[in-house]
Order: C-alpha cells, then sequence, then structure tokens
C-alpha cells in the first residue's frame, strides 16, 4: 500500500463552475473562517446569561446545525468528492465531532446535553478558559445569532439560506478585514 502524499499547491483549482472556482486555499481559509466564528460562538455563549432561558438549548442546536450546514459540511463534502485532505482546526473539528456523535446515536439529539458538551470544548491548545480571551474585541461575523438571547426569537427567521459563493464572499471579506485590522 503507498502512503506517500502529494502537497497539492493553494492555488490549485479544486471546482469551477458557472463563473466560479474553489482552491484548496479558498477551501483552508473557509475553514479557518469557520473555526474563527465557533471560537467566537463558544466566547459568547460561555459568559451569556440566556442558557437557563426556556427553549435557548433548543434554538441553540438549530442554530448550530444551520453553522455546519452553510460553513463547514459544503467545503468537507468538496474535500470528499475530490479527494482533498484538508486540515480541520481543533476547536471546529471537536464541534462538529459532537454534532455527529449525537446525531448517529439519537434520533432525537438531547439538545441540553448537546449545548453542555460544545460548551466543555477546549479553545485552544493553550487555553482551556473563556475568560482568556476578550470578547469585545472579536470582529463581527455574518448572522452572528450567538449574541441574541436565543430563548425569545424566532430561529428560522434567523436562519438566510447562503450559497458556497455566498460563504466564499464571506471569508474574502473577513481576511480581508484581519489584514486590513492588522496594518
Amino acid at each position: 500500500m503507498n502512503n506517500t502524499a502529494t502537497l497539492i499547491p493553494p492555488e490549485q483549482l479544486i471546482i469551477a463552475a458557472k463563473g466560479h472556482h474553489i482552491t484548496a486555499a479558498d477551501i483552508s481559509r473557509a475553514l479557518f473562517y469557520a473555526n474563527s466564528r465557533m471560537l467566537a460562538m463558544r466566547l459568547y455563549v460561555d459568559k451569556s446569561f440566556a442558557l437557563a432561558l426556556p427553549g435557548y438549548a433548543e434554538a441553540f442546536y438549530t442554530l448550530m446545525k444551520w453553522e455546519m450546514d452553510t460553513f463547514v459540511t459544503p467545503f468537507i463534502n468538496i474535500c470528499f468528492i475530490t479527494r482533498l485532505s484538508a486540515i480541520i482546526p481543533q476547536l471546529l473539528r471537536d464541534v462538529l465531532s459532537t454534532m455527529t456523535a449525537h446525531a448517529l446515536v439519537d434520533r432525537r439529539p438531547y439538545v441540553n446535553v448537546i449545548l453542555q458538551d460544545i460548551r466543555s470544548l477546549r479553545l485552544s491548545a493553550d487555553l482551556n478558559k473563556s475568560d482568556d480571551y476578550d470578547i469585545a474585541h472579536m470582529p463581527d461575523y455574518f448572522n452572528d445569532w450567538w449574541k441574541e438571547s436565543l430563548g425569545c426569537c424566532r430561529v428560522l427567521d434567523m436562519l438566510p439560506k447562503s450559497s458556497v459563493q455566498d460563504v466564499m464572499d464571506l471569508v474574502a471579506w473577513h481576511f480581508s478585514h484581519l489584514i486590513s485590522q492588522s496594518i
């Protein structure tokens, strides 16, 4: 069995359709963006007083499924069908594993347990507590639902349909915003 791997250059075209294309670097940036959304969500949820509100866990679960379906699954699927091996950041991998494990085990997942499992995930290799981060300096995100109390809102109104190209546009904006802040 041949276990050698070939590195794919970042500019390598992976998919092209209807005047749009996705490169290996685009997929890496999209997964990094999804991970940064997960970090922001995790930090806000840790500091939220709304967790005890009735319906919060159900709304959280629905929005997390939307988050995965919008920002993660399309890019993992592209990697799978093109046999591209992408690096998935640890927090994103942990959230994805948690959501998948609960979906495999329970026909109707226990949303309170999922919320607690996601809240208990490590934030990074070095830091485990949300107190180590300053959420006041976190960037704003498209549809940053985690800033809402969730117990008193219509979740379905918070789930815009987004194409892969829409997500790529958000990723491009996010990276250009990060670059402009560092200058």
